[in-house]
Protein backbone atom coordinates (compact mmCIF):
# COMPACT_ATOMS: atom_id res chain seq x y z
CA UNK A 1 0.00 0.00 0.00
CA UNK A 2 3.25 2.50 0.28
CA UNK A 3 2.23 4.01 -3.40
CA UNK A 4 -1.35 4.65 -2.55
CA UNK A 5 -1.71 8.49 -0.72
CA UNK A 6 -3.59 8.50 2.61
CA UNK A 7 -7.12 8.55 2.29
CA UNK A 8 -9.66 10.24 4.95
CA UNK A 9 -13.17 7.89 4.26
CA UNK A 10 -16.06 9.21 6.13
CA UNK A 11 -18.13 6.24 6.60
CA UNK A 12 -21.90 6.61 7.33
CA UNK A 13 -23.55 3.26 9.03
CA UNK A 14 -24.92 2.13 12.53
CA UNK A 15 -23.67 -1.18 12.08
CA UNK A 16 -20.79 -1.85 13.91
CA UNK A 17 -19.47 -4.67 12.36
CA UNK A 18 -19.46 -2.97 9.13
CA UNK A 19 -17.69 -0.14 10.59
CA UNK A 20 -15.07 -2.62 12.29
CA UNK A 21 -14.14 -4.19 8.90
CA UNK A 22 -14.02 -0.93 7.26
CA UNK A 23 -11.50 0.39 9.86
CA UNK A 24 -9.41 -3.37 9.30
CA UNK A 25 -9.47 -2.28 5.50
CA UNK A 26 -8.34 0.94 6.07
CA UNK A 27 -5.37 1.09 8.43
CA UNK A 28 -3.01 3.73 9.72
CA UNK A 29 -2.06 6.35 7.79
CA UNK A 30 -5.74 6.28 6.06
CA UNK A 31 -8.38 7.33 8.23
CA UNK A 32 -11.85 6.30 8.68
CA UNK A 33 -14.42 8.99 10.78
CA UNK A 34 -17.69 6.88 11.29
CA UNK A 35 -20.93 8.46 11.75
CA UNK A 36 -24.72 7.04 11.72
CA UNK A 37 -27.03 6.83 9.16
CA UNK A 38 -29.87 6.73 11.52
CA UNK A 39 -31.37 10.20 12.35
CA UNK A 40 -30.17 12.20 8.99
CA UNK A 41 -33.65 14.09 8.14
CA UNK A 42 -35.79 15.78 10.80
CA UNK A 43 -39.70 15.34 10.96
CA UNK A 44 -39.75 17.96 7.91
CA UNK A 45 -37.75 15.39 5.85
CA UNK A 46 -34.98 18.39 6.16
CA UNK A 47 -31.43 17.66 6.83
CA UNK A 48 -31.15 17.23 10.93
CA UNK A 49 -28.17 18.83 12.89
CA UNK A 50 -26.74 15.54 12.25
CA UNK A 51 -27.49 15.25 8.65
CA UNK A 52 -25.42 18.83 8.41
CA UNK A 53 -23.08 17.66 10.66
CA UNK A 54 -22.52 14.54 8.03
CA UNK A 55 -22.13 17.01 5.04
CA UNK A 56 -19.48 18.97 7.15
CA UNK A 57 -17.50 15.74 7.61
CA UNK A 58 -17.70 15.01 4.16
CA UNK A 59 -16.41 18.31 2.93
CA UNK A 60 -13.10 16.80 4.82
CA UNK A 61 -12.86 13.34 3.33
CA UNK A 62 -11.46 12.04 -0.41
CA UNK A 63 -14.67 9.92 -0.48
CA UNK A 64 -17.99 8.87 1.52
CA UNK A 65 -19.04 5.22 2.19
CA UNK A 66 -22.85 4.71 3.01
CA UNK A 67 -24.33 1.72 4.26
CA UNK A 68 -26.88 0.62 1.50
CA UNK A 69 -30.19 -0.53 2.95
CA UNK A 70 -33.43 -0.18 0.10
CA UNK A 71 -35.65 1.33 2.97
CA UNK A 72 -33.71 3.71 3.44
CA UNK A 73 -33.16 5.13 -0.46
CA UNK A 74 -34.72 8.44 0.07
CA UNK A 75 -32.43 8.98 3.04
CA UNK A 76 -29.71 8.24 1.32
CA UNK A 77 -30.84 10.35 -1.67
CA UNK A 78 -31.09 13.63 0.62
CA UNK A 79 -27.75 13.15 2.09
CA UNK A 80 -26.35 12.32 -1.71
CA UNK A 81 -28.01 15.03 -2.97
CA UNK A 82 -26.94 17.33 -0.15
CA UNK A 83 -23.09 16.24 -0.47
CA UNK A 84 -22.78 16.60 -4.37
CA UNK A 85 -23.97 20.09 -4.10
CA UNK A 86 -20.54 21.19 -2.45
CA UNK A 87 -18.31 18.45 -1.64
CA UNK A 88 -16.43 16.81 -4.24
CA UNK A 89 -15.64 13.53 -2.60
CA UNK A 90 -18.09 10.68 -4.20
CA UNK A 91 -20.82 8.67 -2.38
CA UNK A 92 -20.02 5.32 -2.51
CA UNK A 93 -22.90 2.71 -1.51
CA UNK A 94 -21.84 0.13 0.71
CA UNK A 95 -23.32 -2.77 -0.45
CA UNK A 96 -23.49 -6.74 1.09
CA UNK A 97 -25.65 -8.35 -1.97
CA UNK A 98 -24.85 -8.99 -5.41
CA UNK A 99 -25.64 -6.43 -8.73
CA UNK A 100 -28.91 -5.92 -8.29
CA UNK A 101 -28.50 -4.11 -5.15
CA UNK A 102 -25.95 -2.10 -6.29
CA UNK A 103 -27.47 -1.12 -9.43
CA UNK A 104 -30.71 0.03 -7.13
CA UNK A 105 -28.06 1.97 -5.08
CA UNK A 106 -26.64 3.81 -7.91
CA UNK A 107 -30.14 4.37 -9.56
CA UNK A 108 -31.16 6.06 -5.95
CA UNK A 109 -28.24 8.36 -6.08
CA UNK A 110 -24.97 7.25 -5.08
CA UNK A 111 -22.02 7.66 -7.33
CA UNK A 112 -21.07 4.04 -7.08
CA UNK A 113 -20.93 1.07 -5.26
CA UNK A 114 -18.64 -1.08 -3.31
CA UNK A 115 -18.68 -4.16 -1.24
CA UNK A 116 -16.64 -5.67 1.68
CA UNK A 117 -13.78 -5.92 1.62
CA UNK A 118 -12.43 -3.03 0.06
CA UNK A 119 -9.78 -2.60 -2.14
CA UNK A 120 -8.17 0.24 -1.35
CA UNK A 121 -6.25 0.62 -4.89
CA UNK A 122 -9.15 0.55 -6.71
CA UNK A 123 -11.24 2.82 -3.95
CA UNK A 124 -8.46 5.19 -5.05
CA UNK A 125 -9.48 4.90 -8.64
CA UNK A 126 -12.74 5.42 -8.39
CA UNK A 127 -11.93 8.85 -6.47
CA UNK A 128 -9.40 10.15 -9.14
CA UNK A 129 -12.50 9.23 -11.92
CA UNK A 130 -14.85 11.14 -9.73
CA UNK A 131 -12.86 14.32 -9.59
CA UNK A 132 -11.70 14.30 -13.27
CA UNK A 133 -15.39 14.04 -13.74
CA UNK A 134 -16.51 17.04 -11.47
CA UNK A 135 -13.80 18.78 -13.11
CA UNK A 136 -15.24 18.02 -16.99
CA UNK A 137 -18.78 19.03 -15.89
CA UNK A 138 -18.11 21.97 -14.34
CA UNK A 139 -15.97 23.16 -17.40
CA UNK A 140 -19.21 22.49 -19.64
CA UNK A 141 -21.64 23.89 -17.41
CA UNK A 142 -24.33 25.39 -18.69
CA UNK A 143 -24.72 29.29 -18.14
CA UNK A 144 -27.38 30.09 -14.87
CA UNK A 145 -30.77 31.02 -16.35
CA UNK A 146 -31.09 28.63 -19.19
CA UNK A 147 -33.67 30.03 -21.03
CA UNK A 148 -34.60 26.49 -22.66
CA UNK A 149 -35.20 25.25 -19.26
CA UNK A 150 -39.27 24.64 -18.61
CA UNK A 151 -40.62 27.15 -15.90
CA UNK A 152 -43.19 25.41 -13.43
CA UNK A 153 -45.60 22.70 -13.81
CA UNK A 154 -48.90 22.30 -11.83
CA UNK A 155 -51.85 20.17 -11.49
CA UNK A 156 -54.54 20.91 -9.14
CA UNK A 157 -53.22 21.84 -5.89
CA UNK A 158 -49.07 21.05 -6.71
CA UNK A 159 -46.97 23.54 -8.24
CA UNK A 160 -43.26 22.52 -9.50
CA UNK A 161 -40.98 25.37 -9.99
CA UNK A 162 -37.94 23.26 -12.02
CA UNK A 163 -35.86 25.95 -12.31
CA UNK A 164 -35.89 27.04 -8.51
CA UNK A 165 -36.34 23.01 -7.90
CA UNK A 166 -39.00 23.46 -5.71
CA UNK A 167 -42.19 22.46 -4.75
CA UNK A 168 -45.62 23.67 -3.35
CA UNK A 169 -48.54 22.63 -2.37
CA UNK A 170 -51.36 25.40 -2.08
CA UNK A 171 -48.59 28.06 -2.22
CA UNK A 172 -46.76 25.96 1.07
CA UNK A 173 -43.31 24.89 0.31
CA UNK A 174 -42.80 20.61 1.03
CA UNK A 175 -39.18 19.43 0.59
CA UNK A 176 -38.77 16.63 -1.64
CA UNK A 177 -35.64 14.63 -2.12
CA UNK A 178 -33.90 14.78 -5.95
CA UNK A 179 -35.88 11.61 -6.78
CA UNK A 180 -39.11 12.10 -4.88
CA UNK A 181 -39.45 15.30 -7.48
CA UNK A 182 -38.33 13.82 -10.66
CA UNK A 183 -40.98 11.14 -9.93
CA UNK A 184 -43.47 13.56 -8.91
CA UNK A 185 -42.74 15.47 -11.86
CA UNK A 186 -42.78 12.30 -14.33
CA UNK A 187 -46.68 11.54 -12.51
CA UNK A 188 -47.98 14.78 -12.84
CA UNK A 189 -46.59 15.61 -16.68
CA UNK A 190 -48.64 12.19 -17.17
CA UNK A 191 -51.25 12.76 -14.87
CA UNK A 192 -54.55 10.98 -15.72
CA UNK A 193 -52.90 7.69 -17.03
CA UNK A 194 -51.60 4.63 -15.79
CA UNK A 195 -47.28 4.82 -15.92
CA UNK A 196 -46.19 1.41 -15.43
CA UNK A 197 -43.51 0.29 -12.78
CA UNK A 198 -41.24 -0.28 -16.13
CA UNK A 199 -41.73 3.67 -17.36
CA UNK A 200 -41.62 5.04 -14.15
CA UNK A 201 -38.44 2.82 -13.92
CA UNK A 202 -37.13 4.29 -17.68
CA UNK A 203 -37.53 7.76 -17.45
CA UNK A 204 -37.25 8.10 -13.01
CA UNK A 205 -33.89 6.40 -12.97
CA UNK A 206 -33.29 5.77 -16.54
CA UNK A 207 -33.17 1.98 -16.36
CA UNK A 208 -34.61 0.08 -18.76
CA UNK A 209 -34.63 -2.82 -17.12
CA UNK A 210 -36.37 -3.77 -13.74
CA UNK A 211 -33.49 -3.77 -10.73
CA UNK A 212 -35.09 -6.50 -9.26
CA UNK A 213 -36.03 -4.64 -6.06
CA UNK A 214 -39.00 -2.74 -4.97
CA UNK A 215 -37.22 0.51 -5.43
CA UNK A 216 -40.32 2.52 -7.22
CA UNK A 217 -42.82 0.96 -4.26
CA UNK A 218 -40.47 2.80 -1.27
CA UNK A 219 -40.57 6.25 -3.22
CA UNK A 220 -43.96 6.24 -3.77
CA UNK A 221 -44.25 5.25 0.17
CA UNK A 222 -42.61 8.38 0.84
CA UNK A 223 -43.66 10.74 -1.31
CA UNK A 224 -47.53 9.37 -0.42
CA UNK A 225 -46.17 10.32 2.95
CA UNK A 226 -45.16 13.32 2.37
CA UNK A 227 -48.55 14.50 0.95
CA UNK A 228 -50.50 12.79 3.96
CA UNK A 229 -50.06 15.77 5.63
CA UNK A 230 -52.33 17.61 3.17
CA UNK A 231 -54.27 15.31 2.82
CA UNK A 232 -53.68 14.20 -0.35
CA UNK A 233 -52.09 10.80 -0.47
CA UNK A 234 -55.02 9.00 -2.03
CA UNK A 235 -54.21 11.43 -5.51
CA UNK A 236 -51.48 8.52 -6.31
CA UNK A 237 -53.17 5.60 -7.43
CA UNK A 238 -52.47 2.52 -7.31
CA UNK A 239 -53.16 0.13 -9.94
CA UNK A 240 -52.34 -3.20 -9.06
CA UNK A 241 -50.17 -5.73 -10.81
CA UNK A 242 -49.63 -2.37 -13.44
CA UNK A 243 -48.17 0.53 -12.09
CA UNK A 244 -49.63 3.82 -10.76
CA UNK A 245 -52.26 7.05 -11.44
CA UNK A 246 -51.99 10.91 -10.98
CA UNK A 247 -55.74 11.66 -10.33
CA UNK A 248 -57.48 15.31 -8.71
CA UNK A 249 -58.08 14.97 -5.52
CA UNK A 250 -62.28 15.03 -6.75
CA UNK A 251 -61.90 12.18 -8.77
CA UNK A 252 -59.81 9.74 -6.04
CA UNK A 253 -62.63 8.52 -5.24
CA UNK A 254 -62.89 4.21 -5.67
CA UNK A 255 -64.10 2.76 -8.78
Amino acid sequence: MKHLEPLKLCLVCDDELVRAVVRLNCPSPHEVVTLSLAGLLDEQQRLSGHGQAVVAAAREADVVLVDWHLASAPVINTLCYQVRKEVRAPVLALCRNGPDERVAAIAAGADDAVTLPLHLPLLQAKVLSYRRLVEAVRAAAPVPGDARLPAARTFGPFRLDRRAHRFFIRGQEVDLTPREFALLEYLIANAGTLCTREQILDHVWGLSFDTGTNMVEVYMYFLRRKLEAFQLSDVIQTVRGLGYRLVLPEETSPP
